[in-house]
């Protein structure tokens, strides 16, 4: 990583967690950084080391790696600001929902050295999920690169830009699923006398073990579902009412409105 330049276009949530992530990788003095809040800028050159820009532009005329940390809808104003100024060899990185490669490409007159990544916010404390979908012309070795310089934001994981949409409906936007699930079974702890703080602590943490069983045993979570449910016991009560009330199909259909959204905000 010695002597590679590192710039990112937007410092705002995902981005400043995933630059974060960045510095504690490559060291303080690799990262350059541009945003138009001035102030969010400078606090964050503060906290982490790392350079600020003027604009757009000199960080794409000065940067290896160029990530782009904008929404979709401001994606084009700040592709047309770095086309001209891009070195061949530079890779952008985009989190942009929904927008494809082949459309960034078009935004910076052909460039081919593209990225697509799809973070999600738990990335801010070491836990996320990231999605990486190269363009061809970016070597394995690069894309290797690439894990590694977020490794420490979380699990980093190649996938086809075919199912960038289902990442983004899945692990993209699933951390707002599970915190509605977390607020729901809070709220149920209160209605039992629960304090809030122990409630939201009890639920958080329940989440959270859930998942970590799931990926630490490999085991189906429809097995260790059943391993719970005693017979005539308490929690096949619950799941009987979670089955009844429809809890499946409306996490699959809250998922599938967030792909198809996210095929739209790429049309």
């Amino acid at each position: 990583m010695n002597g590679i330049k590192i710039g990112c276009i937007g410092i705002g949530v995902m981005g400043s967690a995933l630059m974060e992530a960045v510095v504690q990788t490559t060291g303080q003095g690799s990262l350059t950084v541009y945003d138009p809040d001035r102030i969010k800028l400078e606090a964050f050159c503060r906290k982490t080391g790392a350079a600020p820009a003027p604009d757009n532009a000199s960080i794409a005329a000065s940067c290896d790696w160029v990530f782009l940390a904008v929404k979709p809808q401001y994606l084009p104003e700040v592709l047309a600001a770095v086309s001209h100024s891009l070195k061949s060899e530079t890779i952008l990185v985009s989190m942009a929902a929904g927008v494809q490669i082949s459309k960034i490409r078009e935004s910076t007159a052909g460039h081919r050295r593209i990225v697509r990544i799809m973070p999600n916010t738990p990335a801010s404390v070491g836990s996320g999920v990231i999605a990486i979908a190269a363009d061809p012309s970016v070597s394995q070795a690069e894309t290797e690169e690439l894990q590694r310089m977020l490794s420490s934001a979380g699990i980093t994981e190649t996938t086809p830009e075919s199912l960038m949409d289902a990442v983004t409906a899945i692990s993209g936007s699933g951390p707002a699923y599970g915190y509605v699930f977390i607020d729901a079974l809070a709220d149920a702890a209160v209605q039992m006398g629960m304090p809030r703080a122990q409630a939201l602590r009890y639920a958080a943490a329940t989440l959270r073990g859930a998942g970590d069983m799931v990926l630490k045993t490999g085991t189906h979570p429809a097995v260790l579902k059943d391993a719970v449910c005693s017979p005539g016991g308490t929690t096949i009560a619950a799941v009987t009412e979670l089955e009844e009330s429809g809890f499946r199909a409306a996490v699959i259909k809250a998922a599938r409105s967030a792909w198809k959204r996210s095929r739209e905000l790429g049309s």
